[in-house]
């Protein structure tokens, strides 16, 4: 099996040499690539084509949130993973807006940020469940009461019925392989499913694909987990 390969970013050097060490017990992951800001991380990007991007938030020349924005609209089969200290939510709206895949913070465990790599890469969006419903909340409460009832009732018509329940699933963050087993369709329809529907939504990635849809009201944010 090809193993996952991962470009890491951040402007200090000692933290690029701890996650290095920490991915070196995962066998099925290789960093082939380090970044010290988000320009050079752009040009790793087109000379190493990670499967994988830890990004930094905060950096000189080009900061995470920009360079993560041309990754995704350049090289939208890369997942980027954006791991910061800040845990707030405005952050997490922007890294989400900006088309990351994933959102941890430095202090996350070797399990949890091994396990998110290898969620991404298999085509799901893994920001941590509390994190990510806020996010979903904070864009739709931004529409404000009143929605463009027309735009958003055009923009379902677009939709097949099938269609609509991918995208309740890819709301949830389900990978494409999820998706297919509740739907009881092959992988490969998901998938197509859900290039269609980013198609159809008009952006570039399924992460965002999942935020205009609560934004524009298609889906409903879903609802807390009980403990």
């Amino acid at each position: 099996m090809d193993k996952i390969k991962v470009l890491l970013v951040d402007d200090h050097p000692v933290v690029r040499e701890g996650l290095r060490t920490m991915l070196s017990i995962a066998s099925d992951i290789d960093v082939v690539a380090e970044a010290g800001d988000g320009l050079e991380a752009i040009d790793k990007v087109s000379e190493y084509q990670p499967h994988v991007v830890l990004m930094d938030l905060r950096m000189p020349n080009l900061d995470g949130l920009e360079a993560t924005r041309y990754i995704k609209n350049h090289s939208p089969s890369t997942s980027v993973i954006v791991l910061t200290m800040y845990d707030s939510d405005a952050c997490i709206v922007d890294a989400a807006r900006a088309g990351a895949d994933g959102y941890l913070l430095k202090d996350a465990s070797r399990e949890l940020l091994i396990n998110t790599i290898r969620a991404v890469s298999s085509g799901g969006t893994l920001i941590k469940t509390h994190s990510l419903r806020e996010t979903m909340l904070s864009l739709s409460e931004t529409t404000g009461e009143v929605k463009e009832k027309l735009a958003i009732t055009t923009t379902s018509d677009k939709l097949t019925r099938r269609e609509h329940d991918v995208l309740r699933l890819l709301v949830q963050g389900r990978t494409n392989r999820a998706i297919a087993q509740a739907l009881f369709i092959s992988e490969d329809t998901a998938k197509k499913h859900v290039q269609s529907i980013i198609l159809k939504l008009g952006v570039s990635d399924r992460t965002q694909a999942a935020v205009e849809a609560v934004r524009t009201g298609l889906v409903e944010p879903f609802p807390s987990q009980k403990a």
